[in-house]
């Protein structure tokens, strides 16, 4: 299997773009560039449609995981609304808690591979709370192999965008057990 096709962020056009009924089920984050993760495993994200008849529909975004040091499965909850302006694009807001933390976020790609191995790339732009985050997310905990993350951090160095080249070095793999 070959690097996947991606899209650079600033791109005009919108191609490669899961439906709302590929986005839905469960995500295992695979490999990030987020902070956030470095002292976690386990990091599920699970979409599901807030409006199935809806033809972009809102999604509850959760995730799960766990600190490298417990058993104990922690989440955080928030809703998914597209953007009417870029269907590669959508807008994160946390529940509960985090209901006033918003996040941007885009589909650099997705594909649906033979074996089931369904991948998604996303890239989250910074935000008041965090930098700029590139997330690879697949169907199965194992992740895509080494030869595909290596040519996709390559596409994402030549796309043009200072932010994911310098964001897509410091791309490291989650734990997942």
């Amino acid at each position: 299997m070959g690097p996947p096709t991606l899209q650079s962020p600033s791109a005009s056009n919108a191609s490669n773009l899961p439906t709302v009924t590929q986005l839905v089920g469960k995500w295992y984050i695979t490999h990030t560039t987020s902070e956030v993760w470095h002292d976690k495993r386990n990091v599920v994200l699970t979409y599901t449609s807030l409006d199935p008849s809806a033809s972009r529909p809102q999604l509850d975004d959760l995730i799960t995981y766990q600190t490298l040091s417990s058993a104990k499965s922690k989440t955080m909850r928030g809703t998914d609304t597209p953007s009417p302006a870029d269907p590669r694009a959508w807008t994160w807001r946390g529940n509960g808690m985090l209901k006033f933390v918003t996040s941007h976020w885009q589909i650099l790609g997705f594909g649906e591979e033979d074996r089931g191995e369904d991948w998604l790339v996303v890239w989250a732009q910074k935000s008041i709370f965090t930098p700029a985050v590139l997330n690879v997310c697949t169907r199965h905990k194992e992740g895509m192999g080494v030869e595909w993350v290596e040519g996709m951090k390559e596409l994402c160095k030549g796309m043009g965008d200072l932010q994911l080249e310098k964001a897509v070095e410091n791309l490291y793999r989650v734990v997942h057990e």
